[in-house]
């Protein structure tokens, strides 16, 4: 038997496993590039199951809760996008995506995926990413090292009164 077959198919599945990650990882930066540009959304971090971070998005304003009070921060025209767009500039940013498959969170259909972010000053060493995705918009974000849960609400969310 020729070998000739056997290493243009190799060839062929290295060419389209390629094609399927660049594909994984243009969704996976589609979904973040439209969260800059949602109206408005709610997100919890929690580090190790404890809630470290609650924050509301509307437009240009980031709103984060301190204890029981909100503070507000204006990002100016197009300022949430931009900053966004800063953490992953484009799919050519994100290495090893991965399409992991369906899964359920909250009654709601997703697709899930596995990557590694670009670098970001001070971040440290990159780790894995999953990212839950449903109708283009991430839903959850998890990493193992530090076991981290990001969840990203976008019905009914306000401004909250700083």
């Amino acid at each position: 038997m020729s070998r000739i077959p056997i290493v243009a198919a190799a060839g062929l599945f290295l060419g389209l496993t390629a094609a399927a990650q660049a594909n994984d990882c243009q969704t996976v930066a589609d979904a973040y590039d439209a969260l800059g540009k949602v109206a408005a959304y709610r997100q919890t971090v929690s580090l190790n199951g404890a809630v470290v971070l609650e924050a509301i998005a509307v437009g240009d304003k980031l709103y984060r809760k301190d204890g029981d009070s909100w503070s507000a921060m204006d990002l100016g025209p197009g300022g949430r996008a931009a900053m966004q767009k800063q953490a992953i500039p484009g799919a050519d940013s994100l290495k090893d995506c991965t399409k992991v498959g369906p899964d359920t969170l909250d009654g709601v259909d997703a697709v899930m995926f596995d990557y590694i972010p670009p670098p970001m000053a001070g971040a440290g060493v990159l780790v894995l990413q999953r990212v839950w995705i449903s109708n283009g918009l991430p839903l959850r974000m998890t990493t193992e090292q530090p076991k981290t849960d990001v969840r990203i609400f976008y019905d009914n969310v306000t401004a909250p009164t700083p």
